[in-house]
C-alpha cells in the first residue's frame, strides 16, 4: 500500500513538472507576442466603419489580449459592438472586458434590432405622421414590420430602415416593431401619445379655457395704443372684457379666422384703444387686471387673464442704449396672431426676427413693454427688443432734429469705407441685396444738404432719399456697388456710422482657391452629438470626417484652411464664426447632417440642403447645392434663407451652412457613413466653392 502511494506521488510530481514546463513555454510565447505589438490602424483596416476606428484608435498598438478582443468584437451584433467601443473609448481596455466579450461566443442571438426613434418606451409627440427608424440585420432575408405592416424603406446593405405611421389625436398608440430572419423574430414595443391640440368646448356648462387666452404676460401701453384680448370658451355665447375696476365692458366677437391654426367655434376676440380717461382713475404704470366674461341666457362665468396691463401718457417715455454685442430685434407683424402657446412678448402677435445684430451704443425710444421685451417704434412699425440687451440712459432723444452733414468715402487695397457724419446712436434698419446695402435711419431730416467727399472703384452710386413713412422723419441711404458683395461690417465711430465693404479677393484664373483662407466648421462636437442615425452614429462624427476630407482637398489646391475643431470637442457657436472674422477669412463653411421634425414626410423628403442668411451668400449656397446634387445623386431638398442661425449672422465673411444629407434616411445614411462617400461629399463642397470664386 505504501509502495503504491509512493509511485502515485512520483507520477503526480512528474505531471506537475510537465505542466509547469508547458506553462512556461506558453508564457514565453505570449511574452514574445506581447513584445511585438501590432499597429492599431493597420489591424483595423477594412474591418470596421471609419467612425468606429476613431474610438478604437485610443488603444494605440495592440497586444495579444487586445488583438483577441478586436477579433471577437468583429463577430458581435453591431449594437454590442457600439457598446464595447464606447466603453473602450471612455475607460480603456481591461481583461474583464475581454472575459465579457468571450461569453458572446457561446450565445445564440435572435435578430439584432435597434430603434433609434422613438427611443423611449413612452413618448408624447405633437404632430403626425410619426417617423420610426432604426437598424436590424443586414441579411437579404431580414424583414421589418411596424404593427404587422412592412416598413416604407429598408436598406439590406446596412440594415437601416425608416417608415411613417399616422398617429391619431387624443389617444395612446401602441407600436410593435419586429425584425424577422430565418424564422427567428425580435420585437420591441413603444407607446406614443399625441395630445389633442384643439378641441371645441361644450356649450354647457358655460366655461372659459384655462390656458388659451391672450395676453399671456403683462403689457405696458400708452395713450393711443391698442390692447388686443382673445380667449377660447363655450361657443354661441356673449363675451366681453373689463380692464381693472372701472366696470366698462368691451364687447368681443366670436370669430372664425382661417389664419388661426385651429378649427371649430368658441374663439372670442376684442380690442380697446387706450384713452386719456383710462389714466384719470389709476396711477401711471400700475398693473390693471383684465377680466373676461362669458354669458348666455342662463349662465355667466368669468376669468382673470394671466397678463395685466399698465398705462402711461405720451410724455412718459424712456431712452435705452443697446449694450449687448449680439442684440437682436423682432419686427411685430400686426396682422398676425398666435392664439395657442406663447409668443415673443406674450401679447399674441407674431414677430419676425431681423437677420443682423444691432450696434451697441444705438439709442431707442421705448414706447411700451410686453413681458420681458421692450417695445419701440421705428417709422410706422413696432419692434421688440429684450430688456437684457439694453440699459436706461438719460440722453435726450431729439426725434426730428438730427441730420447727416456729409458722406465720406475712403479706400485701400482690402476695402472701401463709407462714413455717415451724423449723431452716434441713431437707430436704423438695414437691408441687403446681391450688390447693394440700404440703411434707413430714423429721426434724420432732409437729404438735400448732404455733401459727398471721396470715391471708390467699387462704389457705383450712393442714393440718399427721404423715407416716406407717416408722421415720421427718416432717410434711406442705398450703397450700390460695381461688384457683388464679398463681406461687410458696420460700426459707430467718433463721427457717426462707418460701413466697411470688403473687396473681392485677388484670384488666379487657373486656380481660384490658391492663397485663400477658408474656415471649415464641422458642426456640434463633445456633448452636443447632433442628429442621430439609425445605427446610433452621431452627426458630430460624420461631419468631422467630411470636414477633414475637405480640409485636405482645399489645402491641395493651395488654400490655407482653419478648422473650428479637428477632434471630438465642444466649440461655442459664437467662437466658430469669430475664428473666421479674426483670421480675415475669405470663406466660412459649416458642415452638418440633417434631421427631420416629427410630422415631416421623412420618407420622401431627403437629400441635400444649403442655408444662407445675407443675399450675397445665396449664390455660394446655390453653387454648393448644385454640386452636391450633381455628384452625389441625392435629391435637392432646399436652398433656404434663415436669419436665426448664429454662425450665419455676421456679414463680414461669406458664409454658408451645408446640410449634407439626412442622418435618419436609409438612402442618405448609406452615403454619410462610408469613408469613400464622405470624401465624395467633400469633393462636391469643394467644387461648389471653386465655382463660386471663379464666378467672382
Amino acid at each position: 500500500m505504501n509502495i503504491f502511494n509512493s509511485k502515485n506521488i512520483i507520477k503526480k510530481e512528474n505531471l506537475l513538472k510537465l505542466q509547469i514546463i508547458l506553462l512556461l513555454i506558453l508564457l514565453f510565447c505570449h511574452i514574445s507576442s506581447l513584445a511585438n505589438p501590432v499597429n492599431i490602424r493597420e489591424y483595423l483596416n477594412g474591418r470596421f466603419p471609419a467612425v468606429y476606428v476613431l474610438y478604437l484608435d485610443s488603444l494605440d498598438d495592440l497586444d495579444a489580449y487586445e488583438k483577441e478582443f478586436v477579433d471577437l468584437l468583429e463577430i458581435l451584433p453591431e449594437q454590442e459592438q457600439r457598446s464595447y467601443i464606447k466603453e473602450i473609448y471612455k475607460e480603456g481596455f481591461t481583461i474583464e472586458k475581454l472575459e465579457r466579450i468571450r461569453q458572446w461566443q457561446e450565445k445564440i442571438e435572435k435578430p439584432f434590432l435597434n430603434i433609434a426613434f422613438p427611443s423611449q418606451g413612452e413618448l408624447t409627440v405633437w404632430n403626425s405622421p410619426l417617423y420610426i427608424f432604426g437598424k436590424t440585420e443586414t441579411s437579404p432575408e431580414a424583414k421589418v414590420t411596424v404593427n404587422n405592416a412592412e416598413v416604407d424603406l429598408f436598406d439590406h446593405r446596412t440594415g437601416n430602415f425608416l417608415t411613417l405611421i399616422n398617429i391619431p389625436e387624443g389617444e395612446k398608440t401602441n407600436l410593435v416593431i419586429a425584425s424577422s430572419v430565418g424564422g427567428e423574430e425580435t420585437k420591441i414595443e413603444r407607446t406614443v401619445y399625441y395630445p389633442r391640440i384643439w378641441e371645441e368646448m361644450p356649450e354647457s356648462p358655460l366655461a372659459i379655457h384655462s390656458t388659451r387666452m391672450q395676453p399671456q404676460v403683462n403689457q405696458v401701453l400708452r395713450i393711443g395704443d391698442i390692447l388686443q384680448v382673445m380667449f377660447q370658451g363655450s361657443p354661441g355665447a356673449e363675451a366681453s372684457f373689463v380692464i381693472g375696476d372701472n366696470g366698462k365692458e368691451v364687447l368681443m366677437e366670436e370669430i372664425n379666422d382661417s389664419r388661426l391654426p385651429m378649427g371649430g367655434n368658441g374663439i372670442y376676440k376684442g380690442s380697446y384703444v387706450i384713452t386719456e380717461n383710462d389714466l384719470l382713475s389709476v396711477t401711471e404704470m400700475v398693473p390693471q387686471a383684465i377680466t373676461v366674461t362669458l354669458r348666455n341666457d342662463y349662465e355667466e362665468t368669468n376669468r382673470e387673464l394671466p397678463g395685466m396691463v399698465s398705462f402711461y401718457s405720451k410724455d412718459y417715455l424712456k431712452i435705452v442704449e443697446i449694450i449687448n454685442q449680439q442684440a437682436r430685434i423682432y419686427k411685430v407683424l400686426e396682422d398676425s396672431f398666435a392664439f395657442q402657446g406663447s409668443t415673443i412678448g406674450g401679447d399674441g402677435l407674431i414677430t419676425e426676427l431681423l437677420s443682423y445684430y444691432l450696434l451697441p451704443g444705438t439709442l431707442l425710444e421705448i414706447t411700451g413693454m410686453s413681458g420681458n421685451y421692450l417695445r419701440t417704434r421705428l417709422g410706422t412699425t413696432n419692434y421688440l427688443i429684450h430688456e437684457g440687451d439694453v440699459r436706461d440712459v438719460k440722453a435726450k432723444y431729439q426725434n426730428n432734429d438730427r441730420n447727416i452733414s456729409k458722406i465720406r468715402i475712403t479706400e485701400n487695397r482690402e476695402k472701401a469705407t463709407i462714413f455717415f457724419d451724423m449723431e452716434e446712436g441713431t437707430p436704423f434698419i438695414m437691408e441687403d441685396g446681391l450688390d447693394w446695402i440700404k440703411f434707413t435711419l430714423y429721426g434724420i431730416s432732409g437729404s438735400q444738404n448732404i455733401s459727398f467727399e471721396g470715391e471708390s472703384m467699387i462704389i457705383k452710386n450712393i442714393k440718399a432719399e427721404p423715407s416716406f413713412e407717416r408722421n415720421f422723419t427718416a432717410i434711406s441711404i442705398t450703397l450700390e456697388l460695381y461688384q457683388s458683395l464679398a463681406g461687410f461690417d458696420y460700426k459707430w465711430n467718433n463721427t457717426g456710422l462707418e460701413i466697411n465693404i470688403r473687396k473681392k479677393p485677388e484670384l488666379l484664373i487657373q486656380n481660384p482657391l490658391q492663397g485663400l483662407t477658408i474656415v471649415i466648421d464641422p458642426g456640434h462636437g463633445g456633448e452636443y452629438a447632433g442628429a442621430v442615425g439609425p445605427d446610433d452614429i452621431h452627426e458630430k462624427d460624420v461631419v468631422l470626417e467630411i470636414g477633414k476630407f475637405l480640409q485636405s482637398l482645399l489645402e491641395g489646391k493651395g488654400a490655407k484652411v482653419l478648422m473650428t475643431r479637428n477632434r471630438d470637442i465642444e466649440v461655442g457657436l459664437y467662437d466658430r464664426i469669430l475664428l473666421a472674422i479674426k483670421s480675415n477669412a475669405d470663406l466660412f463653411v459649416s458642415i452638418h447632417a440633417n434631421a427631420h421634425a416629427v410630422g415631416a414626410d421623412a420618407v420622401n423628403y431627403h437629400g441635400h440642403m444649403t442655408i444662407f442668411n445675407y443675399a450675397y451668400n445665396e449664390k455660394l449656397a446655390e453653387n454648393i447645392l448644385d454640386a452636391l446634387v450633381k455628384r452625389m445623386g441625392l435629391p435637392r431638398a432646399r436652398l433656404w434663407k434663415r436669419g436665426d442661425l448664429i454662425v450665419l449672422r455676421h456679414p463680414e465673411v461669406p458664409s454658408v451652412l451645408i446640410e449634407t444629407a439626412f442622418m435618419m434616411h436609409p438612402e442618405d445614411n448609406w452615403y454619410l457613413l462610408q469613408p469613400i462617400f464622405q470624401r465624395e461629399f467633400a469633393i462636391s463642397i469643394m467644387e461648389g466653392i471653386q465655382e463660386y470664386f471663379q464666378e467672382l
